[in-house]
């Protein structure tokens, strides 16, 4: 009935369950998909009516229409395919581990060796790793994950049949969750029985501690811009990048400090912006001219 395409982190197993497991048109399933990680990927018998793509654009043999999980929050998007993907439960905050976190994305580490200049055997310092980061978030349409999403709507957009864009943030929260479903029943005739869906989604939210930490940073951007002062929690490196790529792109003559050390409160990040010298201040040069 639809084919789900995917791409890892944004939860494109977890939406074919629910198609295939909520539609009273196919069988019953009775068992849940998540794994001790919390992924949707347990091998369960699915009914076969909801195929799936992943790690690749659809072609011109690819049979639709296509349903697509799309990445319109870009931090959870990152976080979650680099905890999740592949079901290796990468600890995030552990970020001396990072070159073990995507074993296939060795071109990355390379890159970030030879821009910083660290030779081969050495460590990655948090600072480093940080502003890489920070950098992609400054230029996301180019970079990485976000730019295989791109490509990947773009194919969509090709073909000629009438499909469905999901946005990640609708797996949040169980109300928004509900109204996709809704769109896509009223489209498709997948006649789902929505009062299956909210213990499943509960179960989702339950497995995913990227999900559980996600409010975290909005907590001190919101507080930034009220001008409070909240001690800042445990952020992982991608959170951390985020923070600082979004005061760059609203500061854009400041840069934020290369230093392993995160700000403990928002009064210091404060600070730093209010009392940063007038003659370091020049165009950001991570900026898009």
């Amino acid at each position: 009935m639809l084919t789900v395409v995917g791409q890892p982190g944004l939860h494109h197993n977890f939406l074919r369950f629910i198609l295939d497991y909520s539609s009273r048109l196919t069988p019953e399933i009775k068992t849940h998909p998540f794994t001790e990680t919390g992924t949707s990927h347990r091998d369960i018998k699915y009914s076969g009516k909801f195929a799936r793509i992943q790690g690749r654009c659809v072609t011109q043999h690819d049979i639709g229409p296509f349903v697509m999980p799309v990445a319109d929050d870009i931090l959870y998007f990152e976080r979650a395919s680099m905890a999740r993907e592949g079901d290796r439960d990468n600890d995030l905050y552990d970020y001396e581990n990072f070159e073990s976190w995507q074993p296939w994305n060795s071109d990355y580490i390379s890159n970030i060796r030879e821009e910083y200049n660290i030779k081969d055997g050495d460590s990655i310092p948090k600072f480093v790793l940080r502003d890489s980061v920070k950098k992609s978030y400054l230029d996301v349409a180019n970079k990485g994950h976000t730019q295989e999403n791109i490509e990947k709507v773009d194919a969509l957009n090709k073909t000629d049949y009438d499909n469905y864009f999901f946005p990640v943030t609708s797996f949040f929260a169980l109300d928004k969750f509900m109204d996709e479903l809704k769109k896509l029943d009223a489209k498709y005739g997948l006649h789902l029985d929505l009062d299956m869906v909210e213990p499943m989604h509960k179960m989702f939210v339950s497995h995913n501690s990227i999900l559980q930490t996600h409010h975290l940073v909005e907590d001190v951007l919101n507080s930034l811009e009220k001008q409070q002062n909240i001690t800042i929690p445990q952020l992982d490196i991608f959170q951390e990048a985020y923070i600082y790529a979004t005061i760059e792109q609203k500061h854009n003559n400041i840069l934020m400090p290369l230093v392993k050390q995160f700000f403990n409160n928002t009064k210091e990040i404060m600070d730093y912006i209010k009392y940063y010298p007038q003659h370091y201040k020049i165009w950001n040069p991570n900026l898009p001219k």
